[in-house]
């Protein structure tokens, strides 16, 4: 099996060490394959039945909406890149989608990963604010089949101290990859829990992390957050 070492990588993956080219290459497919999935609509009709969507929370704001959802995976192996729509029923019984457009970035639209029996929480925001109403969520089956292990990558998010902003609260975030594997595009949620109830979220991104490297950023919150509880969740992007 022939190797590369960073020197002849190309400049958008670029990696520590010396690694195979097929593995690098493969990973190269992946970032392609979602970047162009990324120029299209998603648009998720039929459910997966191998995903069970649990709490489901609209956090509406004067400044933006998010929606965050609880995901379980029900079958024994990994799941990686489900499509996801999202959208809100008003209180006339219209149906409004906020992620159904063209170039939105690809993990507006799908879900990273979920382990085996694996339950983790996805979100979705956007500047677009929006009337009350009750949120929906559907996912669909994986387009890309990403190989992908029994066991993902490890990345761990932290808080470090953080200020406040316009809008909500800015939490700064320390980022660790614990795993030999580099990410990129990696999304990072953060979700304020008051009283059992959602009433916080929001999200950034992580261009590339490299093994086992550290990176911070920060994180601003549509919704509350004084006197909540944060959960911070990574789900990793590269898998092999």
């Amino acid at each position: 099996m022939s190797t590369a070492c960073i020197a002849t990588l190309p400049v958008a993956l670029v990696l520590t060490g010396c690694v195979s080219t097929q593995r690098i290459a493969a990973r190269a497919r992946l970032v392609s394959a979602r970047e162009l999935a990324s120029q299209s609509t998603t648009a998720v009709t039929q459910a997966n039945p191998d995903v069970t969507i649990g709490r489901l929370t609209l956090i509406h704001t004067h400044t933006g909406t998010a929606v965050v959802a609880s995901l379980r995976n029900n079958t024994s192996s990994t799941l990686t890149d489900l499509p996801i729509s999202v959208g809100i029923r008003t209180h006339g019984n219209r149906t409004v989608y906020l992620n159904r457009s063209a170039n939105l970035d690809y993990f507006d639209s799908h879900i990273a990963a979920i382990g085996p029996r694996g339950v983790t929480t996805w979100l979705f925001t956007t500047r677009r604010r929006v009337a009350g109403g009750r949120p929906f969520a559907t996912v669909g089956v994986s387009q890309l089949h990403a190989s992908a292990g029994a066991r993902l990558p490890q990345i761990d998010v932290s808080l470090r101290p953080g200020r406040s902003a316009a809008g909500g609260a800015t939490v700064a975030v320390s980022v660790f990859n614990r795993s030999g594997i580099p990410q990129y595009d990696l999304p990072v949620y953060a979700v304020a829990i008051r009283g059992g109830r959602d009433v916080g979220a929001g999200r950034a991104d992580v261009t590339h992390l490299g093994t086992r490297a550290t990176t911070t950023l920060g994180v601003t919150l549509l919704g509350e957050s004084q006197g909540a509880t944060l959960r911070l969740i990574a789900l990793p992007t590269i898998f092999s």
